[in-house]
């Protein structure tokens, strides 16, 4: 294994180089200057109440899709959603082949009512929560997004939250969410694939999967590999016990790492045209939502 390969992507690098490549401004990622906050565990995971937040778009057929150009909005997603039924619009659509296929790539919600059901967790919270975390306008999640997510973890009463972002953006505006979380008494889990970016931000805990972009939860199809990794990274809300911790999850995409290298060789601008026009998965999806709508 190269030395490139035993390294994590350096998704900052990779942008700074698209963006200069395609005579575009180069993008002012957030770094923090000071400390994360930490709200310690009040009990442990088997006895708390467990929210969720993932950042790729999901929605549920028949809900209004994302844009992208920047939406701060969010969507309810019951925990009893059939998996058939979630579907995903993101401005970053050209990674989402594998979630389309499983959304638990993304929206562990499989593992996570396994778990549930063990005991590992002691429950899940009815309604759980997604939003289009590819926001370039570090203002507008601040001022737009994270009070929504704070209204909802408080309405919820949840004792952690596991926070599951996609994109490189997704990762910024998500680190954000957990600080924010954290600051307001609530412990967070970021699970995480982009980790240079994640540490720029300095969320207060993360658990690093070293993956490519797309498959934050795992590999689709692989339901036991998805069950074992959720499972490692929830138990990070029992072990870790300060601010800045930081955890590699001990699961590996492939023998050789190929990917990395081609993560760093695809410098094409493949992100979708970022407008205020909802992106349905399909055109089933668009024609449902307007007659769910029309019914009121």
């Amino acid at each position: 294994m190269s030395g490139m390969d035993s390294k994590p992507v350096e998704y900052i690098q990779i942008t700074r180089s698209r963006y200069a490549k395609a005579g575009f401004e180069p993008y002012r990622w957030y770094h923090s200057e000071t400390p994360p906050p930490w709200a310690p565990m009040r009990r442990p995971l088997a006895a708390s109440r467990l929210g969720m937040l993932a950042s790729a778009g999901v929605y549920v057929a028949g809900q209004v899709a994302y844009h992208y150009k920047d939406d701060a909005s969010m969507r309810e997603i019951p925990k009893d959603v059939a998996v058939a039924d979630l579907r995903f619009a993101h401005v970053t659509e050209y990674m989402l082949g594998d979630a389309r296929r499983d959304p638990n790539c993304l929206f562990p919600i499989e593992a996570l009512r396994r778990l549930e059901s063990e005991g590992f967790v002691g429950s899940v919270a009815e309604t759980l929560y997604s939003c289009m975390g590819g926001i370039y306008s570090q203002r507008r999640a601040r001022e737009q997004l994270i009070p929504s997510v704070l209204e909802a973890v408080k309405a919820q009463r949840v004792d952690a939250m596991l926070l599951v972002p996609f994109c490189p953006v997704c990762h910024q505006t998500m680190s954000m969410i957990a600080r924010a979380i954290e600051a307001a008494g609530t412990p967070t889990i970021l699970m995480a694939s982009a980790l240079d970016i994640v540490r720029a931000v300095r969320p207060p805990r993360v658990a690093f999967l070293d993956f490519p972009l797309g498959h934050t939860a795992g590999k689709p199809g692989d339901k036991e590999g998805q069950y074992a990794i959720l499972r490692a990274a929830l138990a990070c809300l029992d072990s870790m016990t300060e601010a800045d911790a930081e955890e590699r999850l001990p699961f590996r995409w492939s023998a050789d790492d190929a990917w990395k290298r081609a993560a760093y060789e695809q410098q094409e601008d493949r992100r979708a045209p970022r407008d205020e026009t909802p992106r349905y998965q399909t055109e089933a999806d668009r024609a449902l939502a307007e007659r769910m709508r029309a019914a009121g």
